[in-house]
């Protein structure tokens, strides 16, 4: 059975259907969470989140795009509201933490036994500034970072699971990219 076929008998009520439907997109819809929320079990919560809104509202899914897209694009919802709730119950509760906020976010270095000490320090040292710097950018420029850059799709096919056009998404990397450059000029 051909998707076109398993999403109209999802349409019906075919609990069977739906299931074959996404199950080939299980990994695909939790690593697109992780990448946005960071964070294991969030992730988890949010793809759990999505596959329950695709199948409530599968009715609503015209066909215009791939399911793929859509039900990346589910995904990335579910895991935008998780991280902005997350942020909001971090914001509440961060006077009670005396959280280090100079700590490395990796905890180990690699080092390659012909690497000098201090080159490797070095070299974390600046792979530490970009991630900070990738987190300072808005929702919108860091996801087209993550996307482009990161996880090096096709801009064809993050402009579609944005849904936007491929110009807009340009766009939007090009002012990442100008920002990365002038938070990183003034650390490294």
């Amino acid at each position: 059975m051909d998707e076109s076929q398993l999403v109209s008998r999802a349409k019906t009520g075919d609990e069977a259907a739906f299931s074959r439907l996404v199950f080939p997109y299980l990994r695909r819809v939790y690593f697109v969470a992780l990448k946005i929320t960071r964070n294991r079990e969030d992730a988890e919560d949010a793809s759990q989140q999505a596959f329950l809104k695709a199948l409530a509202h599968i009715g609503q899914f015209r066909g215009g795009s791939q399911f793929s897209t859509w039900l990346t694009r589910i995904a990335m919802n579910e895991a935008l509201m998780v991280r902005r709730k997350r942020r909001t119950e971090e914001d509440r509760f961060a006077y009670d933490l005396d959280v280090d906020k100079s700590a490395p976010l990796e905890t180990g270095t690699h080092t390659v036994d012909f690497l000098h000490p201090e080159a490797v320090f070095a070299r974390n040292e600046r792979q530490r500034a970009v991630r900070q710097a990738i987190e300072t950018l808005g929702v919108k420029l860091r996801v087209s970072v993550y996307l482009l850059a990161l996880e090096e799709h096709k801009c064809r096919d993050a402009a579609r699971s944005l849904n936007l056009s491929q110009a807009a998404l340009k766009t939007r990397f090009m002012r990442a990219r100008l920002e990365l450059r002038q938070t990183l000029t003034n650390r490294i």
